[in-house]
């Protein structure tokens, strides 16, 4: 995450829950170092912040398939100069339910093969490029 945030101009990272935090060795490794220059900032109340996020402005996204989700090809957005804050769960158990409530929306990228999710890194990659796009 610290390599894509770097590479696509990511204002800040916000890790929380069970995601791993510098200066975890690992994250140095498959980081190559660009944990030293992405912000980023460990948030322990996750609904406290995105509360806070929503009453500032931001428009909240969980990148996550539901019944109402969104496919990322198909999303609008109506301010391209507005904050977004996009939210990633857990591989196995996606983004908590509580969560998903503070969100303007659920967004997911399309899914042709079998199978009907992604490594949670292959998919931010994609969301936020496409993200990228719909802004520049």
């Amino acid at each position: 995450m610290f390599r894509l945030a770097d590479a696509a101009g990511v204002s800040k990272l916000l890790l929380a829950g069970t995601t791993p935090t510098p200066p975890q060795p690992g994250i140095r490794k498959t980081a190559r170092s660009t944990e030293r220059s992405v912000p980023y900032e460990v948030v322990k109340d996750p609904v406290a912040y995105l509360a806070r996020s929503r009453q500032s402005g931001a428009l909240i996204l969980a990148l996550e398939i539901t019944d109402q989700s969104t496919s990322l090809f198909d999303l609008d957005l109506p301010e391209p100069d507005r904050e977004i804050v996009l939210l990633a769960g857990s591989e196995s158990t996606g983004i908590a339910g509580e969560l998903l409530a503070l969100c303007d929306a659920a967004v997911h990228l399309p899914m042709y093969g079998q199978n009907t999710s992604m490594n949670v890194t292959v998919a931010l990659g994609a969301a936020v490029y496409l993200i990228l796009m719909k802004v520049q």
